[in-house]
């Protein structure tokens, strides 16, 4: 019994270890891979034209030759002054060289600059540095299932409905559901509501963003943000602007 409480300690400094490994291990493989991914969305985004890329290879060359001509006149005439004659032809290795430390050097001030304005960012940005997606939709999920709560208790009426999601509806501690997400009202007679469709206005995680939708008699359904469109055509609904924006007489 004695050798077992030792044992124990050594087996949670291990598993603590582990851990700690392992989130270093994390952390090491995103500042390594998690590049690609900024890679992968600029190029995406990167649109050139033909004659641009000629233009600037164009000036690369002439820049580089024009370069090493200076420095070749230049070493020679050098010893040419001193009366010796130079042990070597300036060579093209050596422009070379020049112009990649220029280059490293110009990527490593571009790099500090970059990462500076970033931390800055991040500090004054509301938005946390650190999301989960799967709890954002948990919170949507549970926003849904309130507010379908609130529009069977008055039989789906609209106006009372919608009033209750403007007044009463709430995300989390003192975050009312409007400054979450926007609401599209269905209301095919103006008074009785078919459904419901909470769109996030600010989603953190684009990709995993979620829409849900609330209808009498049905159980709530979420669909990813990128399908909004199609979901809105289905309910007959050209734009969200005009059906969700609350009345100016709602908080």
């Amino acid at each position: 019994m004695k050798c077992s409480v030792p044992r124990a300690g050594w087996a949670v400094v291990a598993v603590l270890c582990a851990m700690a490994v392992s989130a270093i291990e994390a952390v090491v493989f995103t500042l390594l891979t998690g590049w690609w991914l900024s890679a992968g969305r600029l190029l995406n985004g990167w649109h050139t034209a033909l004659a641009s890329v000629f233009l600037f290879a164009l000036t690369v060359i002439v820049v580089v030759a024009g370069t090493h001509a200076f420095l070749r006149w230049l070493h020679g005439s050098f010893y040419s002054a001193r009366g010796k004659s130079p042990p070597a032809a300036w060579r093209w290795i050596w422009t070379l060289c020049g112009f990649a430390m220029v280059v490293c050097a110009l990527l490593g001030i571009c790099c500090v600059v970059l990462t500076t304005h970033q931390l800055y960012w991040m500090a004054k940005s509301p938005d946390p540095v650190f999301t989960n997606p799967l709890r954002d939709r948990a919170r949507g999920f549970r926003a849904a299932v309130t507010l379908q709560h609130e529009a069977e208790a008055v039989q789906w009426d609209g106006a009372k409905t919608q009033a209750a999601f403007w007044q009463r509806l709430v995300t989390g501690p003192g975050q009312p559901a409007a400054e979450t997400f926007q609401p599209v009202w269905i209301e095919p007679d103006g008074r009785t509501l078919r459904g419901v469709i909470l769109i996030p206005r600010h989603p953190l995680h684009v990709v995993a963003a979620s829409v849900f939708v609330i209808q009498p008699g049905t159980n709530i359904l979420d669909r990813p943000l990128s399908e909004l469109p199609q979901l809105l055509a289905s309910f007959d609904i050209g734009g969200s602007a005009e059906t969700a924006t609350p009345p100016a007489s709602r908080p």
